[in-house]
């Protein structure tokens, strides 16, 4: 036989690049032994040699030089016909004709179907299907020829060069081989999925099927019957149609298929049965299996055999609906004060070995052995998720750290008071454990109790300690000469302070422990009191304590306003001045004042809004928010250190009075004394917290100093484009620079990469709770799972109610140091707070914000400054617009709506 045509045994042995997509797959079923039916091929080289021999092959490339990316598809449909109008014109060589002839000896009566295998189609990236025509029951040399001709033109048509153009695929390398293959007379035939297209399942399969022949199913004519089934169990989904059109042989044209209308009862029953499903299924597995991909399979079924006709590697497939894999909570109610929007790859693995480092200690004070921390490396390396750049707590190895502490499920209920967490997380469940079990824990738990106790017994004197040492290493750094040392020595100091500060943070930790646990029992109390709102009163009973240094700032800030008040030369300039500018012609006016400013800085400099965001712009790097801060509490002479001490105690007096009184008579006077015990206890933790929080600002702002100072080197010496490039590295990424492992070393695309990315991240916001299953960057959508249709009736929002007071003004939304920051009694409303927005407090009327908790750092600082506050109202800086008018209620946790009639 000439070599023009060649068998499916010596199809076996030839190059791909002859066989065409469709072909090497053929021959790769029938390698495996399946039941295709018997066929051969002409190769490509044919195709190529017959263009050459008609002449044709240049005006193929000048004709397709013509079109391009760009090019309109209403243009390439004249130049796709003109190229095909020749190739049908051409004459098929005298060898492969005759090898045609000798194919068809003897089986004059047999059908045979012809189509395309074209170089790339059935592949991974790009099936083409349905982009070439098939002739099916063809029949004789002639019209097996004939075809031939047919489907080497349709590698031309317009819907094939649209979809190269597409799949960005070369116009300039088509070559098409030509299968003929023995027509199946299907009964039934169809497609088959190995990995569900629809439900983007790869545990099941998708058969569609119909009567007759697949090229019903393939054009599109027919209704299917679908059927999804299991590939490792036989559960068997079964969606029937009504099946009114089936395509078969045209038997009174003796070649081709024709469209026939269907009656009667095979319109309406399965076409399939359960065991021809199985079979399928079965056959289908095996190919996917011996592949290693999902595949997509065209059948057909006639006396109970089952034959395959083509198979090839699916495209794609949905985000699967029923997700596999563990599930993660993700949840960012309480962090993101701190991490607030998006942030960069720096500050995030900071933040992430931070805490790390911290509960690793933590666990060693708690009595936890060296093997069982070992085992919760895990759970301490990913205690936080960072999702399209934004920071998450771990629900999960939060919770498997509580597992570690006697009565979880008290301490879960706490926790996620503390934590602000308002949605339902059930994955971990305070279980009965068996007596085994509780005798297996019972050291580890009693170890725990017991240092847990006498931490915070000693919780007095740990914070004294904590502060002398953060003193003493925060003092460590010389701030004013670091761009005298070089990159290496700034990361080793860096790595001092992880050892000096990082490794020995475990005070704050166990005053947190402290505050969440006393916040419990206080809650509990005044629920067992009877109190419907007992948060809101709790926040009332919180406010007017002395001595949080997190109000501190403010009252410097009233301080220095009363100096500039005295002196009415320095009050205007500070009014008219320009705030970027205003500190250097401060220096030259008011030496007394220009001090005041630097002693404000280095006390309270890194205090900013996104303060522990090391990409945050300070005080430090522009005083333009120091001075914008006070000419806001200018524009209130009634804003006075006074007059904020008398408002932080209006409530605290009548809320004693309201608690105490109930309790007293409703669970008596022992309980009552119980509770102003922890009561005080609670007040003193949440007083430590917020003080210890202010030295975790500056050890932040130490370390924002020491890598822009690299980032400031290495911009120097070209390796970044700019300085604050270094904040789209991360920090494993530096310390690896200085030890000899990293991984690349082309920062500059390395950053110019993940800039683009991280801006992406800023066009839309996530949910604050999320659950995502398996990988947590695949096939995830970060979607709120307990969503439900909002109603747009109503005027009102509701969120929780830090402290009371009701407050009818104009909104201001404010998102950060960049906006309007004008106040002067209006309604400050955001999205989050950190302790860095707390100077802008005073001069609002009411604070609004969407996220947080009752012990939120903006719920703390305004019960301190006694300014109404809700926090925790879902979407409201979606709902409202900047300068609308609303009446908020702080204690109900309200705000209506006044220029709107509908949400």
């Amino acid at each position: 036989m000439s070599r023009c045509l060649y068998a499916q045994e010596e199809a076996l042995f030839l190059n791909p690049e002859l066989l065409g997509g469709k072909a090497a797959n053929l021959a790769w079923l029938s390698r495996e032994g399946l039941p295709v039916p018997r066929w051969w091929v002409v190769t490509t080289d044919i195709f190529t040699r017959l263009l050459r021999e008609n002449g044709l092959s240049e005006m193929v490339v000048r004709e397709l030089a013509g079109i391009g990316p760009d090019t309109d598809p209403a243009a390439i449909e004249p130049i796709a016909s003109r190229i095909q109008t020749e190739v049908l014109r051409a004459k098929l060589s005298g060898d492969l004709l005759q090898a045609i002839g000798e194919l068809v000896k003897g089986r004059e009566e047999q059908f045979f179907a012809v189509r395309s295998s074209v170089l790339g189609e059935d592949a991974q990236g790009a099936s083409f299907a349905g982009q070439m025509d098939s002739y099916l029951f063809q029949r004789g040399r002639a019209d097996i020829g004939a075809s031939l001709l047919r489907v080497a033109a349709s590698a031309f048509n317009a819907r094939a060069l649209q979809y190269r153009i597409a799949k960005g695929i070369a116009l300039d390398d088509i070559r098409a081989a030509v299968i003929i293959q023995e027509m199946i007379e299907g009964e039934v035939s169809g497609v088959m999925f190995t990995a569900h297209p629809l439900t983007g399942s790869r545990r099941h399969a998708l058969i569609s099927a119909a009567w007759g022949v697949g090229e019903g199913i393939v054009a599109g004519i027919c209704n299917t019957d679908e059927f999804s089934v299991g590939l490792f169990d036989n559960t068997i989904d079964k969606q029937l149609a009504d099946k009114d059109q089936a395509v078969v042989f045209d038997r009174e044209a003796g070649r081709g298929t024709k469209e026939i209308h269907l009656d009667g009862e095979q319109r309406h029953i399965a076409c399939l049965s359960d065991a021809h499903i199985l079979k399928l299924r079965d056959i289908g597995l095996k190919i996917a299996t011996l592949q290693h991909f999902p595949q997509d399979i065209e059948w057909a079924i006639r006396q109970d055999q089952v034959y395959i006709l083509q198979t090839r590697p699916v495209t794609r497939l949905p985000e699967p609906k029923e997700p596999v894999g563990r599930r993660i909570v993700f949840d960012n109610s309480n962090i993101q004060e701190s991490y607030c929007g998006v942030t960069t790859p720096l500050t995030f693995s900071f933040a992430n070995r931070a805490y790390a480092t911290v509960y690793e200690q933590t666990m060693r004070v708690l009595g936890v052995s060296e093997k069982r921390i070992a085992e919760h490396r895990d759970m301490l390396d990913n205690m936080l998720g960072l999702v399209h750049g934004r920071v998450y707590y771990n629900i999960n190895n939060w919770y498997r750290g509580l597992l570690l502490l006697p009565a979880f499920k008290t301490n879960k209920a706490d926790m996620e008071r503390m934590m602000g967490l308002t949605d339902p997380v059930d994955l971990v469940q305070d279980r009965e454990f068996s007596f085994g079990e509780k005798l297996l824990r019972l050291p580890q738990v009693l170890r725990a109790l017991f240092n847990l106790l006498r931490g915070f017994r000693q919780m007095g004197q740990r914070v004294t300690e904590f502060r002398a040492l953060f003193e003493n290493a925060y003092r460590s750094i010389d701030r004013d000469h670091l761009h005298t040392r070089t990159p290496g020595e700034l990361i080793d100091e860096a790595r001092r302070l992880d050892r000096d500060l990082l490794q020995r943070w475990t005070s704050p930790i166990i005053n947190d422990f402290y505050v969440m646990m006393m916040n419990g029992k206080v809650h509990r109390t005044l629920v067992d009191a009877g109190f419907t709102e007992p948060a809101v009163l709790q926040n009332n009973l919180l406010s007017g304590e002395e001595g949080i240094e997190s109000t501190e700032p403010t009252k410097m800030l009233l301080r220095m306003c009363a100096y500039i008040r005295t002196n009415p030369a320095l009050r205007a300039l500070v009014e008219s001045g320009d705030n970027h500018t205003l500190l250097a012609r401060v220096q030259v006016q008011d030496a007394d004042f220009y001090a005041q400013c630097l002693d404000y800085i280095e006390r309270y400099g890194d205090r900013t809004i996104g303060e522990l965001k090391l990409e945050s712009v300070t005080l430090r790097q522009d005083t333009a928010f120091l001075f914008a801060v006070l000419k806001n509490y200018l524009t209130r002479n009634d804003l006075t250190p006074e007059t904020l001490a008398a408002k932080e105690a209006q409530f605290r007096d009548s809320a004693e009075e309201e608690a105490f009184t109930a309790i007293r008579n409703k669970l008596g006077s022992r309980a009552l004394a119980n509770f102003k015990k922890n009561l005080d206890k609670l007040r003193d933790a949440i007083r430590n917290r917020e003080n210890m929080r202010l030295a975790r600002t500056r050890v932040f702002g130490l370390y924002r100093d020491l890598f822009l100072e690299i980032g400031s080197q290495f911009a120097f010496s070209g390796l970044l484009d700019d300085k604050r490039d270094v904040f789209y590295l991360s920090v494993d990424e530096l310390y690896a620079m200085q030890d000899g492992r990293a991984v690349q070393l082309s920062l500059k695309a390395l950053v110019a990469g993940r800039k683009a990315e991280f801006a992406e991240y800023q066009k839309a916001d996530l949910p604050h709770h999320f659950w995502t299953h398996g990988m947590v960057y695949y096939q995830n959508s970060y979607r709120y799972p307990f969503e439900v249709e909002e109603e747009a009736t109503g005027n009102e929002l509701k969120g929780t109610g830090c402290y009371p007071g009701v407050v009818e003004e104009k909104i201001r939304l404010i998102f950060s140091p960049d906006d309007e920051l004008s106040l002067n009694g209006q309604i400050l409303c955001t999205v989050r707070t950190d302790p860095g927005w707390a100077p802008l407090f005073p001069t609002a009327g009411g604070i609004l914000v969407e996220r947080g908790s009752t012990l939120s750092h903006s719920a703390v600082v305004a019960r301190e400054l006694g300014i109404p506050a809700i926090v925790g109202i879902p979407g409201i800086t979606q709902k409202l617009q900047d300068g609308e008018k609303v009446r908020m209620d702080g204690a109900k946790g309200t705000i209506v709506r006044l220029d709107s009639q509908e949400l």
